[in-house]
């Protein structure tokens, strides 16, 4: 894709948490995007054309952007992108829909029309958030809702989506001791 990977997003997102120590007036977002059904392109398709798919997403996602934000491809068909110097929510949002409608334009696939969508998760800065890991996390964390909402839509991280996340992996151990003891 051409895109950078975890590693360099990662490095930009600290330097972007430690300038926002120097600097709190400037609130900047993160973006987890997941491609829906992608899966089904692979596996119908074939992988040169996932990948086909793939550089296609990479380009439109570049230009829904600003020269001083950063798009990155994590795995697969995950991208994180970080969006430096917000004002509020909303222009976060205007970014997630600019996204999502740039993505949808048609792409001929093997002589099949396809249309791509994605969810998309937010997470804002919030002073919390002192290790990029956790606002990635969440970013993640609020495209699963998307995701499980149906897909191609944003959702914006709220912390009960973490207080679920933590307190479904505690059942999970619960239910495995209970098994063992047969309780």
């Amino acid at each position: 894709t051409g895109l950078p990977n975890r590693g360099l997003f990662i490095d930009r997102l600290e330097n972007r948490l430690a300038q926002v120590k120097r600097n709190p007036d400037v609130n900047f977002a993160v973006m987890f995007i997941d491609l829906d059904r992608f899966k089904v392109v692979n596996d119908s398709l074939g992988h040169d054309v996932g990948d086909q798919l793939l550089i296609t997403v990479a380009f439109r996602l570049r230009q829904c952007l600003r020269p001083e934000d950063t798009v990155s491809r994590l795995s697969g068909d995950e991208f994180a992108i970080l969006i430096n110097d917000i004002k509020e929510v909303g222009d976060a949002i205007k970014v997630a829909d600019r996204i999502r409608a740039g993505l949808m334009t048609t792409t001929i696939l093997e002589n099949i029309e396809r249309s791509p969508t994605a969810s998309v998760g937010i997470a804002l800065f919030k002073p919390s958030y002192t290790k990029p890991g956790d606002m990635l996390r969440d970013a993640d964390l609020a495209m699963y809702r998307a995701k499980a909402m149906g897909g191609n839509r944003y959702q914006l991280f709220d912390e009960s989506m973490h207080t679920t996340a933590v307190e479904l992996i505690k059942l999970e151990g619960e239910l495995k001791r209970a098994i063992v003891r047969q309780e």
